[in-house]
């Protein structure tokens, strides 16, 4: 049996399920100090400032190593990159629960940062390993379409007639 004809198993789609809640946790764990930073200001009688510092910390790190991760995934893997991920994500979240300051937090959302940077990368790449079968059955190449199709015609439209054809030639 081809690969086109093959159905994904069950087992997979509820992995893409877990891979899809793993990304959310990720982007619900970004906003987290948004919603207790009032607190936290009172608390630890953070200035704005510093607030504004606390909120970039982890995103400095996440950013910073979004390249370097995929050439990381690529060499040891999804499975080891993530488990390592999510173990220190799970140890930084602790060691957050229990610092006492700006410095303690700061140190923290830059370490989290660095747990969360292989969430998507990882996730996108499982899915496209654990999915290829079914995504090269959608893709059609394009010797098979039709000479005169309107998808072959615009696929033949040049840069400037797509820009006349949007409203970006007209005058104002």
């Amino acid at each position: 049996m081809s690969d086109f004809a093959r159905p994904i198993p069950r087992r997979r789609w509820g992995i893409g399920a877990l891979l899809g809640a793993g990304v959310l946790i990720n982007y619900i764990d970004r906003l987290n100090l948004s919603v207790a930073a009032p607190q936290l200001q009172a608390e630890f009688n953070i200035d704005p400032g510093d607030m504004g510092l606390l909120f970039s910390a982890l995103f400095w790190s996440y950013a910073y190593l979004q390249i370097p991760v995929g050439m990381v995934l690529d060499r040891f893997g999804v499975m080891q990159v993530g488990r390592i991920g999510a173990f220190l994500w799970a140890v930084t979240s602790g060691v957050m629960a229990f610092t006492s300051g700006f410095t303690g937090i700061f140190a923290a959302r830059f370490v989290l940062g660095i747990a969360e940077a292989p969430g998507f990368p990882a996730s996108s790449k499982a899915t496209a390993i654990g999915f290829r079968a079914a995504s090269a059955r959608w893709q059609r190449p394009s010797s098979t379409l039709p000479p005169n199709s309107p998808t072959s015609s615009a696929c033949r439209w040049s840069r400037s007639s797509s820009a006349i054809s949007a409203g970006a030639g007209a005058s104002a």
